[in-house]
């Protein structure tokens, strides 16, 4: 947040308030920079490359994982999952962020947002390049929902995540904690491969 804010102040906007920050999270940049500034491609441009040069400090010096992410991410490896990511983030703040809250290690594949591919293609990716026999999909927003739908896997809804729990509903299953995705992961029918 702090680097949006900081982004948009140098571009000369009025930084936008957290709350209305925190409701675009999860969708591509394009969509926070229509909803945020109003603006053009080349105003776009500048305002992701000023997020990126702030989110470098920002993220090393205020960013955090959800109390029991890492555990979580441990206790599912040590279970013999293949752990994934799938974002609408391009593959460079992926990396930022992993690397900044030290969980790069964690992942055998990203798939960031690359052209215009739905997140439902990029799911699809994924599966396919881990050929395992189960998957399921956590994510706290409508998108990761309708990507485990549109590819007929089960579907985990993060309600401590950013996402208004009514985007929730049609997850298989909802979690208020990440220790939780142990446990429902724990009582699925399921054989280790990616997650």
């Amino acid at each position: 947040m702090p680097a949006i804010q900081m982004a948009m102040a140098d571009l000369g906007f009025r930084p936008a308030e957290p709350d209305d920050i925190n409701a675009l999270y999860g969708e591509p940049l394009e969509v926070f920079c229509r909803k945020l500034l109003n603006s053009g491609d080349d105003t776009c441009r500048e305002f992701r490359n000023g997020i990126r040069r702030h989110q470098i400090i920002t993220l090393r010096e205020k960013g955090a994982l959800y109390p029991g992410t890492r555990e979580m991410l441990s206790a599912l490896k040590d279970m013999g999952f293949n752990l994934a990511v799938c974002s609408n983030a391009d593959m460079d703040y992926i990396e930022l962020v992993t690397s900044s809250l030290g969980i790069a290690d964690m992942f055998s594949l990203i798939e960031g947002k690359d052209g215009h591919a739905s997140k439902t293609l990029r799911l699809k990716k994924i599966i396919e390049k881990s050929r395992s026999s189960f998957s399921v999909m956590v994510g706290d927003r409508y998108h990761d929902i309708g990507a485990a739908l549109e590819n007929s896997i089960p579907s985990i809804g993060c309600l401590y995540g950013y996402g208004d729990p009514a985007e929730m509903q049609k997850a298989n299953h909802t979690v208020s904690r990440p220790a939780e995705i142990v446990d429902v992961i724990r009582m699925l029918p399921v054989n280790p491969g990616t997650f």
